[in-house]
């Protein structure tokens, strides 16, 4: 263990990785606190889930309408809409600041209570039947892969259906203008992911190369233990690796949920209507809540970054240069992003989409059913179980190349 730490030492003291791991820090804070202009709109839903609960029906629409009406009259005017409709911008900031938060408040609470009472028609207006129409029209596929994707379409048809029947999509989060599901797992994870990358994929050159690159191999492979300093090596990366990124994730992500509170959201299923950004609302193949989801992702992610480790290992083996692997390595994850984007046969596009570099830079759209060969159901486990046997195959070869191999 004490060789492991010493090791992990060479990596953790190094100036370029340490420089780089700060100058990533502070820009993702940095990134953060300057676009959260509307963190204090966003504070209404933890007032919402707290006077009517996580969920809402019919009734619970009604005392809100009530409630809201009540602080209205304080105003000596009409019903909520004329009140908001008849307030100008010259009343508004005439107003007293106390004045202002109210009607603020009213216009927040007003605005979710209207796409509240919407959601239930929306929700039956969409037809899935034509996304599976369009996906068979899109794609030329083999009968095998055609009745394989005919029976993912059914399955999430019945997820629908089942998100209708339960009234899963009846429960309060941030409004979708905001879109708050993208900015947090498509904007800050991915950009975690992409930086994790950088990070592992270099710390990971440094510790195996290190010997090769200070021209001391020939003093330490040909000694007893010299041979097997390869395992902790490996070691030593991951475990380097996971100070590096607890020390990333932990002050980026502090810094986001102490910006935006989450309190009142965590145990929200990400099926809810109120998280509807796109064309299509999020359809989970399984209820999850929003803590669930993220605990998933970070999870995936972290699986990802030891795959990645693995690979940057075997290619080290071969390469002996720090600079050289961290370039090859990063290359070739780009390659496995874009390259598919080029064929358009449905069967490559398929084996194509097994992708941890899709994986990667699609953390908002884990476990969600769709229209591509990448939201069909277990597809991230399918993923990630693929890449680890071909990681685990990399190592495997290397380390035999390795104890056979020359050290010069």
């Amino acid at each position: 263990m004490r060789i492991t730490w010493l090791e992990m030492k060479k990596a953790l003291l190094s100036p370029v990785i340490m420089i780089l791991l700060l100058l990533m820090l502070a820009f993702n804070m940095f990134s953060i606190i300057s676009s959260s202009h509307h963190k204090e709109e966003l504070k209404v839903v933890n007032e919402i889930v707290a006077a009517y609960g996580p969920t809402f029906d019919d009734e619970v629409l009604k005392t809100m309408e009530s409630d809201i009406q009540k602080q209205v009259k304080h105003f000596d005017v009409g019903d909520t809409a004329t009140f908001l409709e008849s307030m100008t911008y010259e009343q508004y900031e005439q107003a007293s600041v106390s004045v202002q938060k109210q009607i603020d408040e009213i216009s927040s609470k007003f605005t979710y209570l209207q796409v509240a009472k919407g959601l239930q028609g929306s929700y039956e207006a969409i037809n899935l039947s034509e996304e599976k129409g369009s996906f068979f029209q899109t794609y030329s596929l083999p009968s095998w892969l055609e009745g394989k994707m005919a029976a993912e379409f059914d399955g999430w048809e019945s997820r629908f259906d089942e998100i209708i029947a339960t009234n899963e999509y009846k429960q309060w989060f941030f409004l979708s203008d905001y879109r708050m599901h993208s900015e947090l797992f498509r904007s800050l994870m991915k950009t975690l992911a992409v930086e994790g990358i950088l990070l592992v994929v270099l710390l990971t050159a440094f510790i195996m190369n290190y010997e090769f690159e200070h021209r001391t191999q020939l003093v330490i492979y040909p000694t007893k233990k010299g041979r097997k300093l390869l395992l902790n090596k490996g070691l030593a990366s991951i475990l380097s690796s996971f100070i590096v990124l607890a020390i990333l994730f932990g002050g980026t992500l502090g810094t986001y949920f102490i910006v935006y509170d989450y309190s009142a959201v965590w145990h929200v299923s990400v099926s809810s209507g109120f998280n509807w950004e796109y064309r299509l609302p999020y359809i989970t193949w399984w209820d999850l809540s929003v803590g669930q989801y993220f605990g998933l992702v970070l999870g995936i992610l972290i699986a990802i970054l030891i795959i990645v480790i693995m690979l940057t290992i075997t290619i080290s083996v071969f390469v002996k240069n720090s600079y050289y692997t961290w370039i090859i390595g990063v290359f070739f994850l780009m390659a496995m992003f874009i390259v598919p984007s080029y064929f358009s046969n449905g069967v490559i596009l398929w084996l194509a989409s097994f992708n941890i570099s899709l994986l990667l830079m699609n953390p908002h759209q884990y476990f969600n059913g769709g229209s591509t060969f990448m939201m069909t159901q277990y597809h991230e486990v399918w993923t990630l179980f693929i890449w680890f046997a071909i990681a685990s195959f990399g190592v495997c070869s290397a380390i035999r190349y390795f104890n056979r191999k020359d050290v010069v």
